[in-house]
C-alpha cells in the first residue's frame, strides 16, 4: 500500500509541478525515490520515498527537514499540516509559482 500512495504522491506532484511552471523558473529531476526541485535562484526543494519509516520525506530551503506519513487521506505531519500545502505555500513565497496538486 505505501508504494502506491507514495507513486501516486509522486505522479500528482510532477504533473502539477511540470503545469505550473511556464516559465521555467524550475527544474524537475527524478530519480529512484528521489525528486529534485532546483529554482532559477538556487535554492532546492528535495522530496523523497522513505521506505523504513513508510514516509515522505521533505528537505525544504524555507522550513529544513520534515518528515510526512500518510494519514486521513493525506501526507500529513504530526501537526497536521499537508505536504501538498506547505510545498505549494513554499514555491509561491521562494519562487512566485502557484502550483495546484
Amino acid at each position: 500500500m505505501y508504494h502506491q500512495l507514495a507513486d501516486r504522491i509522486f505522479n500528482q506532484l510532477e504533473a502539477a509541478l511540470e503545469e505550473a511552471d511556464a516559465e521555467g523558473c524550475l527544474e524537475l529531476e527524478i530519480a529512484g525515490n528521489v525528486m529534485t526541485i532546483a529554482l532559477s535562484h538556487g535554492k532546492t526543494f528535495v522530496v523523497s520515498k522513505h521506505e523504513p519509516s513508510q514516509q515522505i520525506w521533505l528537505s525544504s530551503p524555507r522550513s529544513g527537514g520534515l518528515h510526512f506519513s500518510y494519514r486521513n487521506d493525506a501526507w500529513q505531519l504530526e501537526d497536521g499540516r499537508e505536504l501538498t500545502a506547505l510545498l505549494r505555500a513554499e514555491l509561491k513565497e521562494l519562487a512566485g509559482i502557484d502550483v495546484v496538486f
